[in-house]
Protein backbone atom coordinates (compact mmCIF):
# COMPACT_ATOMS: atom_id res chain seq x y z
CA UNK A 1 0.00 0.00 0.00
CA UNK A 2 1.16 3.51 -0.83
CA UNK A 3 -0.14 6.78 0.61
CA UNK A 4 0.21 10.32 -0.75
CA UNK A 5 -0.61 13.50 1.15
CA UNK A 6 -0.87 16.81 -0.71
CA UNK A 7 -1.65 20.27 0.68
CA UNK A 8 -2.08 23.28 -1.60
CA UNK A 9 -2.49 26.75 -0.12
CA UNK A 10 -3.37 29.72 -2.31
CA UNK A 11 -3.71 33.39 -1.45
CA UNK A 12 -4.97 35.99 -3.91
CA UNK A 13 -5.42 39.73 -3.69
CA UNK A 14 -7.62 40.76 -6.61
CA UNK A 15 -8.26 44.36 -7.63
CA UNK A 16 -11.32 44.84 -9.83
CA UNK A 17 -11.05 47.60 -12.42
CA UNK A 18 -14.07 49.17 -14.11
CA UNK A 19 -14.21 52.22 -16.38
CA UNK A 20 -10.68 53.40 -15.53
CA UNK A 21 -11.22 53.07 -11.78
CA UNK A 22 -10.12 50.54 -9.18
CA UNK A 23 -13.47 49.64 -7.67
CA UNK A 24 -12.83 46.90 -5.12
CA UNK A 25 -10.31 44.61 -3.48
CA UNK A 26 -11.04 40.94 -2.86
CA UNK A 27 -8.79 38.80 -0.69
CA UNK A 28 -9.19 35.07 -1.19
CA UNK A 29 -7.46 32.33 0.77
CA UNK A 30 -7.91 28.66 -0.08
CA UNK A 31 -6.53 25.44 1.36
CA UNK A 32 -6.95 22.12 -0.47
CA UNK A 33 -6.08 18.82 1.24
CA UNK A 34 -5.73 15.53 -0.61
CA UNK A 35 -4.95 12.01 0.51
CA UNK A 36 -4.55 9.21 -2.02
CA UNK A 37 -4.14 5.55 -1.14
CA UNK A 38 -3.01 2.91 -3.66
CA UNK A 39 -3.39 -0.82 -3.15
CA UNK A 40 -3.79 -3.88 -5.39
CA UNK A 41 -4.15 -1.81 -8.57
CA UNK A 42 -6.79 0.56 -7.19
CA UNK A 43 -6.86 4.11 -5.85
CA UNK A 44 -8.88 5.75 -3.10
CA UNK A 45 -9.02 9.56 -2.92
CA UNK A 46 -10.24 11.81 -0.13
CA UNK A 47 -10.21 15.59 -0.59
CA UNK A 48 -11.26 18.36 1.76
CA UNK A 49 -11.12 22.15 1.87
CA UNK A 50 -9.85 24.21 4.76
CA UNK A 51 -8.53 22.75 7.98
CA UNK A 52 -8.44 18.96 7.83
CA UNK A 53 -7.26 15.92 9.76
CA UNK A 54 -4.99 14.04 7.33
CA UNK A 55 -5.00 10.87 9.42
CA UNK A 56 -8.80 10.73 9.35
CA UNK A 57 -8.67 11.47 5.61
CA UNK A 58 -6.30 8.54 5.15
CA UNK A 59 -8.78 6.18 6.75
CA UNK A 60 -11.54 7.51 4.50
CA UNK A 61 -9.34 7.15 1.40
CA UNK A 62 -8.61 3.51 2.33
CA UNK A 63 -12.33 2.80 2.55
CA UNK A 64 -12.77 4.23 -0.96
CA UNK A 65 -10.43 1.58 -2.34
CA UNK A 66 -13.53 -0.61 -2.36
CA UNK A 67 -14.92 1.50 -5.22
CA UNK A 68 -12.47 -0.35 -7.47
CA UNK A 69 -11.08 2.66 -9.35
CA UNK A 70 -8.13 1.26 -11.30
CA UNK A 71 -4.77 2.99 -10.87
CA UNK A 72 -1.25 1.52 -10.66
CA UNK A 73 0.68 1.59 -7.41
CA UNK A 74 4.10 2.97 -8.32
CA UNK A 75 7.17 3.34 -6.12
CA UNK A 76 9.91 5.81 -7.01
CA UNK A 77 13.20 6.74 -5.39
CA UNK A 78 12.58 9.04 -2.43
CA UNK A 79 13.27 12.73 -3.03
CA UNK A 80 13.45 15.46 -0.38
CA UNK A 81 13.44 19.01 -1.76
CA UNK A 82 12.31 22.44 -0.56
CA UNK A 83 12.18 25.43 -2.93
CA UNK A 84 11.17 28.98 -2.03
CA UNK A 85 10.97 31.22 -5.12
CA UNK A 86 8.91 34.03 -3.57
CA UNK A 87 9.97 37.52 -4.62
CA UNK A 88 8.83 40.88 -3.30
CA UNK A 89 6.76 42.13 -6.24
CA UNK A 90 4.69 44.71 -4.41
CA UNK A 91 4.26 45.10 -0.68
CA UNK A 92 0.69 44.32 0.31
CA UNK A 93 0.19 47.80 1.73
CA UNK A 94 1.37 49.30 -1.59
CA UNK A 95 -0.65 47.04 -3.91
CA UNK A 96 -3.84 49.10 -4.08
CA UNK A 97 -2.14 52.50 -4.39
CA UNK A 98 0.33 51.24 -7.02
CA UNK A 99 -2.39 49.78 -9.25
CA UNK A 100 -4.60 52.85 -8.79
CA UNK A 101 -1.69 54.97 -9.99
CA UNK A 102 -1.10 52.62 -12.93
CA UNK A 103 -4.74 52.65 -14.05
CA UNK A 104 -4.96 56.43 -13.75
CA UNK A 105 -1.83 56.84 -15.87
CA UNK A 106 -3.09 54.37 -18.51
CA UNK A 107 -6.33 56.29 -18.79
CA UNK A 108 -4.54 59.63 -19.05
CA UNK A 109 -2.04 58.49 -21.68
CA UNK A 110 -4.70 56.67 -23.74
CA UNK A 111 -7.81 58.90 -23.54
CA UNK A 112 -9.57 57.07 -26.40
CA UNK A 113 -9.78 53.86 -24.35
CA UNK A 114 -11.55 52.53 -21.26
CA UNK A 115 -9.69 50.03 -19.06
CA UNK A 116 -11.44 47.29 -17.09
CA UNK A 117 -11.10 43.78 -15.66
CA UNK A 118 -8.60 42.90 -12.89
CA UNK A 119 -5.09 42.76 -11.46
CA UNK A 120 -4.06 39.93 -9.14
CA UNK A 121 -1.22 39.36 -6.72
CA UNK A 122 -1.10 35.62 -6.11
CA UNK A 123 0.98 33.40 -3.85
CA UNK A 124 0.96 29.66 -3.28
CA UNK A 125 2.47 26.95 -1.12
CA UNK A 126 2.38 23.29 -2.16
CA UNK A 127 3.58 20.23 -0.27
CA UNK A 128 3.66 16.61 -1.38
CA UNK A 129 4.59 13.64 0.82
CA UNK A 130 4.32 9.91 0.27
CA UNK A 131 4.94 6.76 2.26
CA UNK A 132 8.08 6.02 0.19
CA UNK A 133 9.85 8.91 1.90
CA UNK A 134 9.43 11.65 -0.70
CA UNK A 135 8.87 15.11 0.78
CA UNK A 136 8.52 18.11 -1.54
CA UNK A 137 7.70 21.71 -0.74
CA UNK A 138 7.33 24.79 -2.95
CA UNK A 139 6.49 28.45 -2.38
CA UNK A 140 5.94 30.96 -5.17
CA UNK A 141 4.12 34.12 -6.21
CA UNK A 142 3.22 36.16 -9.28
CA UNK A 143 1.59 39.36 -10.50
CA UNK A 144 -1.15 38.94 -13.10
CA UNK A 145 -2.30 41.86 -15.25
CA UNK A 146 -5.56 41.27 -17.14
CA UNK A 147 -6.77 44.51 -18.72
CA UNK A 148 -9.68 44.60 -21.14
CA UNK A 149 -9.42 47.63 -23.45
CA UNK A 150 -12.52 49.22 -24.98
CA UNK A 151 -12.22 51.84 -27.69
CA UNK A 152 -14.65 54.64 -26.85
CA UNK A 153 -15.85 54.79 -30.44
CA UNK A 154 -16.79 51.11 -30.48
CA UNK A 155 -20.03 49.33 -29.62
CA UNK A 156 -18.13 46.23 -28.48
CA UNK A 157 -17.84 45.16 -24.86
CA UNK A 158 -14.08 45.04 -25.37
CA UNK A 159 -11.80 45.60 -28.35
CA UNK A 160 -8.34 44.62 -27.14
CA UNK A 161 -6.62 42.91 -24.25
CA UNK A 162 -3.38 43.40 -22.41
CA UNK A 163 -2.34 40.58 -20.13
CA UNK A 164 0.78 38.97 -18.77
CA UNK A 165 2.37 37.52 -15.65
CA UNK A 166 5.47 38.76 -13.90
CA UNK A 167 7.59 38.51 -10.77
CA UNK A 168 8.19 42.27 -10.64
CA UNK A 169 6.28 45.53 -11.13
CA UNK A 170 7.38 48.32 -13.46
CA UNK A 171 4.82 51.00 -14.24
CA UNK A 172 6.89 52.58 -17.02
CA UNK A 173 7.26 49.31 -18.93
CA UNK A 174 3.55 48.49 -18.64
CA UNK A 175 2.49 51.95 -19.80
CA UNK A 176 4.90 51.86 -22.73
CA UNK A 177 3.53 48.49 -23.86
CA UNK A 178 -0.10 49.55 -23.58
CA UNK A 179 0.42 52.90 -25.31
CA UNK A 180 2.21 51.21 -28.22
CA UNK A 181 -0.75 48.88 -28.71
CA UNK A 182 -3.36 51.63 -28.30
CA UNK A 183 -1.60 53.97 -30.74
CA UNK A 184 -1.39 51.18 -33.32
CA UNK A 185 -5.06 50.30 -32.79
CA UNK A 186 -6.08 53.82 -33.81
CA UNK A 187 -4.19 53.62 -37.12
CA UNK A 188 -6.40 51.65 -39.50
CA UNK A 189 -4.60 50.00 -42.41
CA UNK A 190 -5.79 48.18 -45.55
CA UNK A 191 -5.62 44.39 -45.94
CA UNK A 192 -2.23 42.76 -46.34
CA UNK A 193 -1.93 42.03 -50.04
CA UNK A 194 0.07 38.80 -49.78
CA UNK A 195 -1.73 35.45 -49.89
CA UNK A 196 0.82 34.02 -47.46
CA UNK A 197 2.54 35.88 -44.69
CA UNK A 198 4.51 35.68 -41.46
CA UNK A 199 2.29 35.43 -38.39
CA UNK A 200 3.31 36.40 -34.86
CA UNK A 201 0.94 35.11 -32.23
CA UNK A 202 0.46 32.77 -29.31
CA UNK A 203 0.41 28.98 -29.34
CA UNK A 204 -3.16 28.53 -30.60
CA UNK A 205 -2.21 26.34 -33.59
CA UNK A 206 -0.04 24.24 -31.31
CA UNK A 207 -2.86 23.73 -28.82
CA UNK A 208 -4.87 21.87 -31.45
CA UNK A 209 -1.90 19.65 -32.24
CA UNK A 210 -1.38 18.88 -28.53
CA UNK A 211 -4.87 17.37 -28.33
CA UNK A 212 -3.67 14.67 -30.71
CA UNK A 213 -0.68 13.83 -28.52
CA UNK A 214 -2.77 12.51 -25.64
CA UNK A 215 -1.69 8.95 -24.90
CA UNK A 216 -5.30 7.69 -24.72
CA UNK A 217 -6.14 9.24 -28.08
CA UNK A 218 -2.91 8.09 -29.68
CA UNK A 219 -3.12 4.45 -28.65
CA UNK A 220 -6.78 4.23 -29.62
CA UNK A 221 -5.82 5.12 -33.22
CA UNK A 222 -7.70 8.44 -33.08
CA UNK A 223 -4.69 10.74 -33.31
CA UNK A 224 -3.62 12.80 -36.29
CA UNK A 225 -0.12 11.55 -35.51
CA UNK A 226 -1.02 7.86 -35.34
CA UNK A 227 2.08 5.67 -35.70
CA UNK A 228 4.49 8.61 -35.58
CA UNK A 229 5.80 8.24 -32.02
CA UNK A 230 9.58 8.27 -32.29
CA UNK A 231 9.52 9.83 -35.76
CA UNK A 232 10.52 13.29 -36.99
CA UNK A 233 7.24 15.00 -37.81
CA UNK A 234 7.90 18.70 -37.21
CA UNK A 235 10.57 21.29 -37.97
CA UNK A 236 13.95 20.39 -36.50
CA UNK A 237 13.95 23.62 -34.49
CA UNK A 238 10.66 22.76 -32.77
CA UNK A 239 11.19 21.60 -29.18
CA UNK A 240 8.22 21.22 -26.84
CA UNK A 241 8.88 20.35 -23.23
CA UNK A 242 7.54 20.31 -19.71
CA UNK A 243 9.62 22.86 -17.83
CA UNK A 244 8.99 23.22 -14.10
CA UNK A 245 12.30 24.87 -13.30
CA UNK A 246 11.48 27.32 -10.45
CA UNK A 247 14.14 29.69 -11.78
CA UNK A 248 12.18 30.05 -15.03
CA UNK A 249 8.53 29.51 -14.07
CA UNK A 250 6.28 31.73 -11.98
CA UNK A 251 4.19 30.36 -9.13
CA UNK A 252 4.44 26.78 -10.46
CA UNK A 253 5.60 23.87 -8.27
CA UNK A 254 8.66 22.01 -9.52
CA UNK A 255 6.74 18.73 -9.14
CA UNK A 256 3.50 17.59 -10.77
CA UNK A 257 0.29 16.40 -9.08
CA UNK A 258 1.79 12.92 -8.58
CA UNK A 259 5.02 14.16 -7.05
CA UNK A 260 7.09 13.55 -10.17
CA UNK A 261 10.25 15.68 -10.39
CA UNK A 262 11.86 15.48 -13.82
CA UNK A 263 15.62 15.53 -14.14
CA UNK A 264 16.68 19.18 -14.13
CA UNK A 265 12.91 19.88 -13.95
CA UNK A 266 12.59 19.33 -17.73
CA UNK A 267 11.21 16.55 -19.96
CA UNK A 268 10.74 16.78 -23.74
CA UNK A 269 7.64 15.80 -25.71
CA UNK A 270 9.04 17.00 -29.04
CA UNK A 271 12.82 17.08 -29.46
CA UNK A 272 14.34 18.44 -32.68
CA UNK A 273 11.00 17.80 -34.41
CA UNK A 274 10.75 14.18 -33.20
CA UNK A 275 7.73 13.03 -31.15
CA UNK A 276 9.54 11.49 -28.18
CA UNK A 277 6.78 11.36 -25.55
CA UNK A 278 3.02 11.76 -25.22
CA UNK A 279 0.83 13.59 -22.74
CA UNK A 280 0.53 11.12 -19.89
CA UNK A 281 0.04 10.62 -16.18
CA UNK A 282 1.30 7.57 -14.28
CA UNK A 283 -1.80 5.56 -15.18
CA UNK A 284 -1.77 6.17 -18.93
CA UNK A 285 2.01 5.68 -19.03
CA UNK A 286 1.55 2.31 -17.30
CA UNK A 287 -1.44 1.32 -19.44
CA UNK A 288 0.44 1.84 -22.72
CA UNK A 289 3.97 1.04 -21.62
CA UNK A 290 5.45 4.47 -22.36
CA UNK A 291 7.55 6.91 -20.36
CA UNK A 292 5.63 9.26 -18.09
CA UNK A 293 5.98 12.93 -19.07
CA UNK A 294 5.73 14.24 -15.51
CA UNK A 295 2.94 16.73 -16.12
CA UNK A 296 0.01 15.19 -14.26
CA UNK A 297 -2.84 17.29 -12.95
CA UNK A 298 -5.59 16.55 -10.43
CA UNK A 299 -8.47 18.16 -8.59
CA UNK A 300 -8.02 18.07 -4.85
CA UNK A 301 -10.71 15.37 -4.59
CA UNK A 302 -10.12 13.65 -7.93
CA UNK A 303 -8.03 10.97 -9.60
CA UNK A 304 -4.85 12.23 -11.36
CA UNK A 305 -4.90 12.69 -15.11
CA UNK A 306 -2.69 14.28 -17.77
CA UNK A 307 -1.93 18.00 -17.51
CA UNK A 308 -0.21 20.76 -19.44
CA UNK A 309 1.08 23.00 -16.64
CA UNK A 310 4.65 23.98 -17.44
CA UNK A 311 4.34 22.91 -21.07
CA UNK A 312 6.31 25.31 -23.26
CA UNK A 313 8.00 25.69 -26.61
CA UNK A 314 11.74 26.18 -26.26
CA UNK A 315 13.07 29.51 -27.53
CA UNK A 316 14.87 29.43 -30.86
CA UNK A 317 16.07 33.04 -30.92
CA UNK A 318 17.21 35.76 -28.55
CA UNK A 319 14.57 38.23 -29.71
CA UNK A 320 11.87 38.76 -32.32
CA UNK A 321 14.21 40.74 -34.58
CA UNK A 322 16.20 37.55 -35.17
CA UNK A 323 13.07 35.76 -36.44
CA UNK A 324 11.27 38.42 -38.46
CA UNK A 325 12.94 40.49 -41.13
CA UNK A 326 10.61 42.86 -42.96
CA UNK A 327 6.90 42.76 -42.17
CA UNK A 328 4.59 40.37 -40.35
CA UNK A 329 1.10 40.32 -38.84
CA UNK A 330 0.87 40.34 -35.05
CA UNK A 331 -2.31 38.57 -33.95
CA UNK A 332 -3.75 39.57 -30.56
CA UNK A 333 -7.49 38.79 -30.53
CA UNK A 334 -9.04 35.78 -32.26
CA UNK A 335 -12.56 34.47 -32.60
CA UNK A 336 -11.87 30.80 -31.95
CA UNK A 337 -10.23 28.41 -34.36
CA UNK A 338 -10.75 24.85 -35.53
CA UNK A 339 -8.81 21.96 -37.02
CA UNK A 340 -10.13 19.18 -39.27
CA UNK A 341 -9.22 15.48 -38.81
CA UNK A 342 -6.68 15.89 -41.64
CA UNK A 343 -4.93 18.78 -39.86
CA UNK A 344 -6.32 21.75 -41.81
CA UNK A 345 -6.28 24.69 -39.41
CA UNK A 346 -8.38 27.86 -39.49
CA UNK A 347 -8.14 30.80 -37.11
CA UNK A 348 -10.46 33.85 -37.46
CA UNK A 349 -8.53 36.99 -36.49
CA UNK A 350 -10.44 39.89 -34.94
CA UNK A 351 -7.58 42.22 -34.00
CA UNK A 352 -4.10 42.21 -35.49
CA UNK A 353 -1.37 44.67 -36.36
CA UNK A 354 1.17 45.15 -39.09
CA UNK A 355 4.61 44.65 -37.58
CA UNK A 356 7.67 46.14 -39.21
CA UNK A 357 11.24 46.56 -37.92
CA UNK A 358 10.30 46.01 -34.29
CA UNK A 359 7.32 48.36 -34.27
CA UNK A 360 3.54 48.12 -34.60
CA UNK A 361 2.60 50.16 -37.69
CA UNK A 362 -1.19 50.03 -37.41
CA UNK A 363 -4.30 47.86 -37.11
CA UNK A 364 -5.36 45.50 -39.89
CA UNK A 365 -8.90 44.55 -40.91
CA UNK A 366 -10.20 41.14 -39.88
CA UNK A 367 -8.97 38.08 -41.75
CA UNK A 368 -8.43 34.34 -41.26
CA UNK A 369 -5.15 32.50 -40.74
CA UNK A 370 -5.26 29.10 -42.40
CA UNK A 371 -2.95 26.22 -43.24
CA UNK A 372 -2.24 22.61 -42.47
CA UNK A 373 -0.80 21.87 -39.05
CA UNK A 374 1.97 19.74 -40.58
CA UNK A 375 3.04 22.78 -42.60
CA UNK A 376 2.65 25.34 -39.81
CA UNK A 377 4.75 23.21 -37.46
CA UNK A 378 6.99 21.95 -40.27
CA UNK A 379 8.44 24.01 -43.10
CA UNK A 380 6.27 26.98 -42.06
CA UNK A 381 7.63 27.11 -38.51
CA UNK A 382 10.00 30.07 -38.04
CA UNK A 383 10.68 30.10 -34.32
CA UNK A 384 9.86 31.18 -30.78
CA UNK A 385 11.22 33.92 -28.54
CA UNK A 386 10.24 35.53 -25.27
CA UNK A 387 11.54 38.99 -26.18
CA UNK A 388 9.66 41.05 -28.69
CA UNK A 389 6.91 43.61 -29.05
CA UNK A 390 5.93 44.00 -25.40
CA UNK A 391 8.67 44.40 -22.84
CA UNK A 392 7.00 43.88 -19.47
CA UNK A 393 6.47 40.49 -17.90
CA UNK A 394 6.69 36.98 -19.22
CA UNK A 395 5.29 36.07 -22.64
CA UNK A 396 6.26 34.14 -25.75
CA UNK A 397 5.97 34.92 -29.46
CA UNK A 398 5.22 32.00 -31.77
CA UNK A 399 6.20 32.80 -35.37
CA UNK A 400 5.14 30.83 -38.45
CA UNK A 401 4.11 31.12 -42.11
CA UNK A 402 0.46 30.66 -43.09
CA UNK A 403 -2.17 31.77 -45.57
CA UNK A 404 -3.93 35.06 -44.89
CA UNK A 405 -7.51 34.92 -46.14
CA UNK A 406 -8.97 38.43 -46.19
CA UNK A 407 -12.60 39.02 -45.37
CA UNK A 408 -14.64 40.72 -48.09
Amino acid sequence: MKTEKIINKESSRCLNVAANEVTSLRINNKVENTVRVYDKGCIGVEGRLGKADLDEMSRSAQEKLQQGIAYPETHDEAIVMDVDSVKEILKEEQFVSSIKGLVARLAKENPEFIFSNKVLLNSSQSTYQNSDGTSLSYKGNQLLLEFALKYKGSANIMDEFYGCESDYFNEDEICRDVKSKCDAFLKELPHVAEDEGTVIGDFEPLQYAMQHLLADLYFNKASLFDGKLGQKVFHEKLNIRVNRDPKEQLNLPFFDAEGVVNENFVNYMIKDGVIERLLTCKKSASDYGVENLGAASANYDGVPSFGISGLEVENTAEDLGKLVQGTAVYVTVTGGGDMTPSGDFSLPVIVSYLYRDGELVGRLPGFTVSGNIFSILGDGFIGVTNKGIERFGKRSYFVYRAKLVNKT
